[in-house]
């Protein structure tokens, strides 16, 4: 069994397929390319947070991270919806989200000034995953998106943890959740490498079989 909101990507799509008419006429690839200003200010928006301690960045970061959500799944959808898939528009479909993840977590930890080990688990897991879920594709073999900590996730959790943080600093619980959501990428984080690695053999030792 998969574990994981990769799945969920499919009743996420169902409830913005509203959205696709207005990009009817749209070039998918620019709609991907929307995501990077997207990033950028969800990015801007924790440095304001976290480093220039203004609270209500927060609450504008969850907002924008809501809306890389919608835009990182709009553009698949007009590309099949309207049959404007292209080899280069889903290589840029995979490009972006990683290039928006690149500027945030970075900054994130600049701006708590993490400079530990913590912080080192964090950038180097988060690595990790996309590496061993693209490991098997050189080979012809499917990529992966099983785990608890996939891409998605880590999003919804940073939101999620956010919105705690928020709350902890607006009414002095003197809790930092931040800290937790590194911890929990750590934790999840390893156990997504290793059922990423876990499939990925194995569908190359089927390949092996299916071969002879």
């Amino acid at each position: 069994m998969d574990i994981g909101l990769y799945q969920v990507k499919y009743p996420f799509r169902k409830l913005i397929r509203f959205l696709v008419p207005l990009f009817k006429h749209s070039n998918p690839n620019w709609i991907s390319l929307a995501l990077l200003p997207v990033g950028l200010l969800m990015a801007w928006c924790y440095w304001q947070a976290l480093a220039q301690h203004q609270n209500a960045y927060l609450l504008y970061a969850i907002l924008l991270g809501f809306l890389r959500m919608v835009v990182a799944t709009l553009d698949g959808l007009v590309a099949v919806t309207y049959s404007k898939s292209t080899t280069f528009g889903d290589i840029l479909n995979r490009i972006t989200p990683e290039l928006c993840d690149l500027l945030l977590y970075p900054t994130i930890l600049l701006a708590l000034q993490r400079f530990d080990g913590l912080a080192l688990g964090v950038l180097t897991i988060s690595w990790a995953i996309g590496f061993f879920g693209l490991q098997g594709a050189a080979s012809g073999c499917p990529v992966q998106s099983v785990g608890p900590c996939g891409q998605t996730d880590r999003l919804a959790a940073l939101l999620a943890f956010s919105g705690l943080q928020f709350l902890s600093l607006h009414f002095d619980w003197g809790v930092d959740f931040m800290t937790f959501f590194f911890l929990w990428i750590l934790v999840g984080g390893s156990l997504t490498v290793v059922l990423r690695l876990q499939r990925t053999l194995k569908a190359a030792r089927e390949k092996d079989a299916s071969a002879v």
